[in-house]
């Protein structure tokens, strides 16, 4: 499988994504790509993390208050406040 088969989101949605900022002229598939995982691992990541406080709530699903207290329990998302 090549690189696209490793990533699940679209990488040319990323691209497109990637060109739109005005500071980038040029973006190798290999740019990316690592900038697809990147995303798909940070989501994944804050999404678990978030789901411990749904369960705290006693829910399955998760809502955007479980994302904020992820936000503000966790040192390494300080950058979204």
């Amino acid at each position: 499988p090549g690189p696209s088969r490793l990533a699940r989101l679209p990488l040319a949605r990323v691209k497109a994504l990637v060109k739109a900022d005005p500071d980038v002229t040029v973006a190798s598939q290999e740019a990316v790509f690592v900038l697809a995982r990147a995303a798909e691992l940070f989501v994944e990541t804050i999404s678990k993390d978030a789901y411990v406080y749904a369960q705290q709530g006693k829910r399955k699903t998760l809502q955007r208050k479980d994302l904020d207290n992820a936000i503000e329990a966790i040192d390494e998302f300080a950058f979204l406040e």
